[in-house]
C-alpha cells in the first residue's frame, strides 16, 4: 500500500498515510461523537462530543502506529530491513525489504503488534482510572476497548493479520519450508474469510445493512490477501537467489533530453523495440526516463512544440539497483515502482533495465526448470 502523504521519519523508519484514512478519520470521529461519548457522558455540549471524537480518531491513528513501529524495529533488530510504515483504510502495513532467517524470528515480529496493542490498552485503561474530566476518561477508556479488539482481531489466523504471519510461521517450524507454511496457512485463512463473508451476508438480510456489508466486505480482503501472499510467496521464492542481472535488458539505449517529442517518435522509436528509454543532457548526465506509450498518446500538435525532457519522469523518482542484487529483494524493495522500470547500475555506468515483462521471463524459466525458494510479503495489521 503507497503513501498518499509522507510524515515524516521515527526511529529512522519513514512513515506515511494514504488516502484512505480520511473514511476512517471521518467514521471513528462521528461513530465516538454520537454513539460513544453521549451515551456514556451524557450531557455534554454537542462541540465537545465532536471535537473528543477528532481527537479519538488522532489517538487511535497513534495506536495504529505503535503496533507497526513494534512489528518493524523487532524485525530490524532481526536483520531485517524496513523499507517504511504506511497507515491506512485497513489499519497499518510495515513494509519489510526482506525475510526473517527462521520461522521463530518470523513469529517474535508477527506477536509483537498484538503485545504492543495489550500494552497500549492497558495503559489507557490505567489513565482512565485518574481523576480525569468525564470526556477524558471515558476516551481513554474507548481506547483500551479498542486496543483489544485490535490486538484480538489481528490474531484472526488470516493474512495480512500477524494471525495468518504466526500460523505461517508455525507451519514453517513443522514444515522446514516458509513457503509450504505459507501455502497451510493460508488454507485456514481461506475458511475464515469465507466465514466472514457468510456472516456479513447473514447480517445483510437481517437487516443490519451496514455492519453486513462491512464485515462481508472485510473477508473479501482477507480471501484476495491470502491468494496474494501465497503467489507473491511463489513467485519471490522462485526469484530467490537469481540476481537482476539475469533479468536486466542490456544494452541500454539513451537518447538526448532535447529532442522534441515528434523528433523522437518520427526518427529514433522506429528503429528500437524499446518502450522505455533513459535520456541524457549534452553533458552525458542521465536527467530521466520517457515512456514510449506516455509520448504517443499526447496530442499530435503538442509533438512538436514539447521536447523529451518536459515528459521525462525525473531521475531522481526512478529505482535504481545493481546487477548483482538479489531479484527477489529488488522487487520486495520496488515493489508498484517496477511497473515504471527500474535502471540498473554497475558503479555509475547503465549497464541495464528491467520491467515487469523481464521478471515474468525469469519466473517462466524459473517454473519450467522447477526452481528456487520463498521470500516474504509486506506486513499488514488491521
Amino acid at each position: 500500500m503507497a503513501s498518499s502523504i509522507r510524515l515524516g521519519r521515527i526511529f529512522g523508519i519513514e512513515i506515511g498515510i494514504n488516502w484512505s484514512l480520511v473514511f476512517v478519520f471521518a467514521l471513528i470521529s462521528w461513530t465516538v461523537a454520537t454513539e460513544v461519548l453521549p451515551f456514556d457522558v451524557p450531557g455534554q455540549p454537542a462541540l465537545s462530543y465532536w471535537v473528543a471524537g477528532a481527537l479519538g480518531s488522532v489517538a487511535f491513528y497513534g495506536c495504529l502506529l505503535a503496533h507497526e513501529l513494534a512489528h518493524a524495529l523487532v524485525a530490524r533488530r532481526n536483520g531485517v530491513k524496513v523499507g517504511g510504515i504506511t497507515l491506512w483504510l485497513f489499519g497499518g502495513v510495515s513494509k519489510l525489504d526482506g525475510e526473517p532467517k527462521s520461522a521463530g524470528a518470523e513469529a517474535v515480529i508477527a506477536g509483537v503488534g498484538p503485545l504492543t496493542s495489550l500494552a497500549v490498552a492497558l495503559i489507557a485503561y490505567l489513565l482512565s482510572l485518574l481523576p480525569l474530566p468525564a470526556l477524558v476518561a471515558d476516551l481513554f477508556g474507548w481506547l483500551a476497548f479498542v486496543n483489544v479488539a485490535l490486538a484480538l482481531f489481528n490474531l484472526v489466523p488470516a493474512f495480512p493479520l500477524d494471525g495468518g504471519r504466526l500460523l505461517s510461521s508455525f507451519f514453517w517450524w513443522r514444515l522446514g519450508s516458509r513457503q509450504r507454511g505459507v501455502h497451510s496457512a493460508v488454507r485456514i485463512s481461506r475458511v475464515f474469510a469465507y466465514l466472514m463473508i457468510a456472516f456479513g451476508a447473514l447480517l445483510l438480510f437481517t437487516g443490519s445493512v451496514l455492519n453486513g456489508i462491512w464485515i462481508a466486505f472485510v473477508g473479501w480482503f482477507l480471501l484476495s490477501a491470502g491468494s496474494s501472499e501465497e503467489v507473491g510467496t511463489t513467485v519471490r521464492g522462485l526469484l530467490s537467489s537469481v540476481p537482476v542481472s539475469a533479468a536486466m535488458t542490456s544494452p541500454v539505449v539513451t537518447i538526448p533530453d532535447w529532442l522534441t517529442v515528434e523528433q523522437f517518435l518520427e526518427s529514433i522509436a522506429p528503429q528500437h523495440a524499446f518502450t522505455t528509454y533513459p535520456v541524457h543532457d549534452p553533458s552525458g548526465k542521465l536527467t530521466g526516463i520517457v515512456r514510449l506509450g506516455d509520448l504517443v498518446r499526447m496530442p499530435a500538435g503538442a509533438r512538436a512544440e514539447e521536447r523529451l525532457r518536459d515528459r521525462a519522469r525525473p531521475i531522481s523518482a526512478v529505482p535504481v539497483a545493481r546487477p548483482d542484487e538479489d531479484l527477489a529483494a529488488l522487487i520486495q524493495r520496488v515493489g508498484a515502482s517496477l511497473d515504471q522500470r527500474v535502471l540498473v547500475f554497475d558503479g555509475d555506468r547503465l549497464v541495464g533495465i528491467v520491467s515487469p515483462v523481464d521478471v515474468a521471463r525469469v519466473v517462466a524459466v524459473r517454473q519450467t526448470l522447477g526452481g528456487g525458494t520463498p521470500a516474504p510479503a509486506a506486513r499488514g495489521s488491521m
